[in-house]
């Protein structure tokens, strides 16, 4: 057997023995235990938008008086990707911390796909506003492709974004990578083998460079603080999605943190640097009190 279809046979038995298990979600039941070992209460909400429950977890009653910060993941994902950032101590002193299982993901409609970037964007608007009061702020942190999501929040609802971090986003449409396994979500033959989770991605992804082509008029509407922080040997966003992100927004709002020997998976591998830029952003809303 060559080396190619020897690779696709490794792959396709790995993806028919996954599949049941593969859904990229934690229970409500396994969260609370989660967090029961490091002595917080979390909650688990779900909000009814259009006939659809999406669920979204709080790692703490939520205090009106302070900042909120909304967790946003990519494709795929889940809440579950932010586990350990709602399990900070030192951000939950600082901070009410929100993640949300997006549309298709999680346990919001799960399987089901919905690649508008809008659509996504108009459903965190819709759970979020809950919480909108006339001295509230909000930082959202977008991963991957929460990253435009997130920044289409902003520009459509400023007052639910005062500041916006992106890690890793995918942002430029002439920059999308596609790769042959992701075939196999499509293909007859094959679909039936790949977890939903990854079906739905894959579907979003196809879709992708043509959302982020309309999400273009919408960069002049940011008139907030933008942070964009990707690793330089990221092999899934590429790094030249800065170039984008600087290009589309006045030097005034944005900062750019390169983050060295990292690829895309840096936000669960060194949660550290994301921590320390969020403690960075938090500091900004104390001088000005």
């Amino acid at each position: 057997m060559n080396k190619p279809i020897s690779l696709l046979f490794i792959t396709l038995v790995f993806l028919i023995l996954t599949n049941a298990c593969m859904r990229l979600r934690t229970s409500d039941q396994k969260f609370y235990k989660s967090f029961a070992k490091v002595n917080l209460h979390p909650q688990i909400k779900y909000h009814d938008y259009e006939g659809v429950s999406m669920r979204y977890l709080l790692s703490k009653t939520y205090d009106p008086t302070l900042p909120s910060i909304v967790f946003v993941h990519g494709a795929p994902g889940s809440s579950d990707n932010f586990q350990q950032y709602l399990k900070d101590e030192s951000l939950n002193r600082r901070a009410n911390l929100f993640s949300v299982d997006r549309l298709g993901y999680g346990y919001s409609d799960f399987g089901v796909a919905y690649p508008s970037i809008e659509k996504q964007a108009e459903s965190l608007v819709n759970l979020m506003q809950a919480y909108h009061h006339p001295a509230s702020k909000f930082l959202w942190v977008g991963w991957s492709y929460g990253g435009p999501i997130a920044l289409k929040v902003a520009a459509d609802c400023p007052e639910l974004v005062q500041r916006l971090l992106l890690l890793a986003p995918a942002v430029d449409p002439e920059k999308e990578r596609f790769f042959a396994l992701g075939n196999l979500a499509e293909w007859k033959l094959t679909r039936w083998m790949v977890p939903a989770a990854f079906k739905v991605a894959q579907i979003e992804k196809r879709a992708h460079p043509e959302e982020l082509q309309q999400l273009i008029e919408d960069w002049d509407k940011i008139q907030i603080p933008v942070t964009h922080m990707h690793g330089l040997k990221d092999q899934l966003v590429p790094y030249e999605n800065v170039d984008f992100s600087k290009k589309h927004l006045p030097d005034s709002l944005f900062t750019l943190v390169r983050v060295e020997k990292v690829g895309h998976t840096f936000p669960l591998m060194q949660p550290e640097m994301v921590v320390n830029e969020l403690h960075f952003q938090l500091d900004f809303w104390e001088q000005e009190n």
